[in-house]
C-alpha cells in the first residue's frame, strides 16, 4: 500500500510542476523559432523584387488596351479623332469634339520611363496606323523592359517582352 502511495504521489507532483521551476524556453526552442522565421523570411523576399515586374506589366498592358481602344474609337466615332500623346513620365488620350479635351490621363511611378519615336499615336477611320511606332517602357529599379509595336501594314498592335 505504501508502493501505491509513493508513486501516486510522484505522479502528482510531476503533473503539478515544481513550484521553484523557472519558466523560460530552452536554446533549442529559440533556434527553431529563429530558423522557421528566416524560412519565412526568404520565401517572402523575392516576392516583394517582383512587385516592380508586376507594375511594369499592368503599366505595359494598359497602354496596349488604350492604344487599342483609340483604334476602335476612331473606327466608331471617326469624327472625334481620338490619339494618344505620349510623354516620357505617362500618357493622355485626347479627342476632338470640336475642341480638343483630355480622356485619359495617365501618370507613371517614378522610375518608370516611356521611350518613343514619335509622341503621337493616331489612326485613320478605317483602323489603320498613321506611322509604325514602337513604345519601350523601362524599368529604372529592375533595368527590365516592355515593348509595344505598331504596325502600319497590319494595324496590329503587339506587346513584347
Amino acid at each position: 500500500m505504501i508502493q501505491w502511495y509513493i508513486i501516486v504521489m510522484h505522479f502528482n507532483t510531476r503533473i503539478q510542476g515544481d513550484k521553484n521551476a523557472k519558466k523560460g524556453y530552452t536554446l533549442i526552442e529559440l533556434v527553431l523559432v529563429m530558423m522557421l522565421l528566416s524560412l519565412l523570411l526568404a520565401m517572402v523576399v523575392p516576392k516583394l523584387h517582383t512587385a516592380h515586374d508586376y507594375y511594369l506589366d499592368a503599366l505595359a498592358k494598359e497602354l496596349l488596351y488604350d492604344i487599342r481602344f483609340v483604334k476602335v474609337m476612331n473606327m466608331t466615332e471617326p469624327t472625334k479623332s481620338y490619339s494618344i500623346l505620349l510623354r516620357e513620365d505617362g500618357y493622355m488620350i485626347k479627342y476632338a469634339d470640336p475642341m480638343p479635351k483630355v480622356y485619359k490621363r495617365l501618370e507613371t511611378k517614378p522610375g518608370y520611363c516611356l521611350y518613343y519615336y514619335d509622341h503621337h499615336v493616331q489612326f485613320n477611320a478605317n483602323g489603320s496606323p498613321i506611322r509604325a511606332q514602337t513604345i519601350n517602357i523601362h524599368n529604372v529599379h529592375t533595368s527590365k523592359h516592355r515593348k509595344i509595336t505598331i504596325n502600319v501594314n497590319t494595324g496590329r498592335i503587339l506587346l513584347y517582352d
